[in-house]
């Protein structure tokens, strides 16, 4: 150590000013890097985890509202069960509809599905298949199903053109409804 403070008192004036200012400068670089720096770094890297977490907390409040809805929705579809009285034919039904959208002649099958879908849930379908229609009466058949009081359900729609005549199309379609068993 002694050697040190000879070699500082052997140095000029000049010398020992750019030797001191430079430690300085040393040390200020130093205590920013260690600890300005990182303090700075920290508090960035704590304000971005906060955006994210509130951006999960929105995502989240987001998910509650749809389950939310759905719950709702699920709860109408209990009543609008209770409204369907006991004795409905759900093929019937859609005859009817086929009636009044005037495509009973275009119907190539009808057949009725039961499958159960949960403990205690059954679900009864009627898969139409519908040839050389326009489209303009099945969009009205398909509304009233979605429209109809007995909450219905379709399942699956297939369309495609007539190769023969483009403004004809061959329907394949599912409604559905569920109740318990």
């Amino acid at each position: 150590m002694n050697w040190i403070i000879e070699y500082y008192r052997q140095l000029e004036f000049r010398e020992r000013l750019v030797l001191v200012i430079g430690g300085m400068s040393a040390c200020a670089m130093l205590v920013w890097a260690l600890g300005i720096d990182a303090a700075y770094q920290s508090a960035s890297g704590n304000r971005k985890m906060v955006e994210r977490k509130l951006s999960s907390a929105h995502e989240l409040g987001l998910v509650l509202d749809e389950y939310r809805r759905l719950k709702a929705r699920s709860a109408g579809g209990s009543a609008a069960q209770a409204k369907t009285p006991k004795g409905f034919s759900l093929l019937s039904f859609m005859e009817g509809l086929a009636s009044q959208a005037q495509v009973k002649g275009n119907i190539r099958s009808m057949r009725p599905i039961t499958s159960d879908v949960a403990e205690g849930v059954v679900e009864q379908a009627v898969e139409l298949q519908l040839t050389n229609v326009r489209l303009e009466p099945v969009v009205e058949m398909l509304t009233e199903v979605e429209r109809s009081p007995h909450a219905l359900r379709i399942r699956r729609l297939n369309m495609k053109r007539r190769f023969s005549d483009p403004d004809l199309l061959e329907i394949t379609f599912t409604v559905a409804r569920y109740e318990e068993a």
